[in-house]
């Protein structure tokens, strides 16, 4: 059987800080209101109010104002390009095809609300024309799937459009279903699951594409202006906070130490931090914040099994195809082994089979690495045993789903 060697691993070290708090990426004002985040190709991308900041330093210094990128609202990427949505003085979609260097004009020169983007196509929500329009030729050509607009997200080719309230289409815009009824302002998805940012304050959960719903974040006159969703954890941006959940939405805490403006506007992950723009229309001074994804989660707050204890995560995403990353946390050096199972219990794959020092690890499973025959669709566990160098040993295993 083929095994993986390690194909990517980060560490965070511990941090126990009690007075953790955000840091503003940039001592100096970005410009305006922050009001997207993208990363691509280990760049990061700040759009809002004023221009497009661009930092290929892990946000430590940022340049902008990139020909007519004014007024940048939203930012997506898709089949390495990326497009930014400009509501004037140049109304329209950009892309860049070197990495934000230089921009052109798309064929689309309404005022964009939202972007989105699937495996092979982006969608677009127009405020000058109300309609949702989609292109599958790098934005070439744009057809209208809708006669309505909405914030936009989007989950393999399920296309989903929130503002009066949810409506949701599997073909495309040929029909579409209206899955809630709440005004809303933000949505995330992943497969079956759904979340739903409301202007009333309210964060509803579905598990079953939006057949039900369940409420998970209730604060009345809070606008949820932003929705992200990181594996089992899932952050939201209101104009109260930042609210995090470690549980995949089961229950919401605030994380807002020191973030200066409380409305959140966007939020990114990358590089084991979490990164959030915030803004208020210019109220207050505003700017790109980030924190350690740990501090975040409150993962040192968790151990309390001893000096060989550690922590074992939910794969994400999952369902997965053809990738998927494992998360595990040690309080101490250890001897590690993580593995892949089938159902009768054969290896699949090896994924670390080292010693390790304490720290926080991420390790990427790539099924692409077999061929066909060798991994098929279902049920696998991953199993992690870890051995102290006083010979204690400890063991746990997680079910995940591959869906080719």
């Amino acid at each position: 059987m083929k095994t993986l060697s390690v194909l990517s691993v980060i560490i965070i070290l511990s941090i126990s800080s009690v007075n953790a708090q955000w840091i503003q990426v940039d001592d100096s004002n970005l410009g305006g209101d922050i009001m997207a985040l993208l990363e691509y190709d280990n760049v990061l991308y700040a759009g809002g109010t004023a221009y497009l900041f661009r930092s290929s330093d892990q946000g430590n210094s940022w340049s902008g104002n990139f020909g007519p990128l004014a007024f940048a609202w939203t930012l997506t990427k898709s089949e390495g390009k990326i497009y930014c949505g400009i509501r004037y003085p140049n109304t329209g979609i950009f892309k860049s095809t070197n990495n934000g260097l230089d921009w052109q004009s798309t064929s689309f020169t309404f005022e964009p609300m939202s972007l989105a983007s699937g495996d092979t196509f982006i969608v677009t929500s127009g405020f000058g024309n109300p309609h949702i329009y989609l292109s599958s030729d790098e934005g070439q050509t744009w057809n209208s799937i809708s006669n309505h607009i909405g914030y936009l997200a989007v989950s393999r080719n399920r296309i989903y459009a929130a503002l009066s309230g949810l409506k949701m289409t599997s073909d495309f815009g040929i029909n579409w279903s209206n899955i809630h009824n709440d005004p809303g302002i933000s949505v995330v998805a992943e497969d079956s699951i759904i979340f739903f940012g409301t202007q009333n304050g309210k964060i509803y959960r579905s598990t079953n594409y939006g057949q039900s719903w369940e409420t998970k974040f209730d604060k009345p006159g809070a606008y949820v202006f932003s929705l992200y969703k990181y594996g089992e954890y899932i952050f939201a941006g209101t104009d109260s906070g930042f609210y995090v959940s470690t549980n995949n939405g089961e229950s919401f805490f605030s994380k807002n130490d020191n973030l200066g403006s409380s409305r959140v506007n966007a939020i990114l992950v990358y590089n084991n931090y979490v990164f959030v723009g915030n803004g208020n229309y210019s109220a207050v001074p505003v700017s790109v914040w980030k924190r350690p994804l740990s501090e975040i989660l409150g993962v040192n707050q968790q151990k309390e099994n001893g000096p060989n204890s550690f922590l074992l995560y939910q794969n994400y995403p999952n369902p997965f195809n053809p990738t998927t990353k494992i998360q595990y946390e040690l309080s101490s050096k250890q001897f590690v082994k993580l593995k892949i199972y089938d159902l009768l219990g054969d290896e699949v794959a090896t994924l670390v089979n080292e010693e390790k020092p304490a720290g926080i690890y991420e390790v990427e499973f790539n099924v692409s690495q077999y061929s066909s025959s060798d991994i098929t669709s279902g049920v696998y566990f991953y199993r992690m045993e870890t051995s102290s160098p006083v010979g204690q040993t400890s063991s746990k295993t997680k079910k995940m789903i591959l869906m080719k």
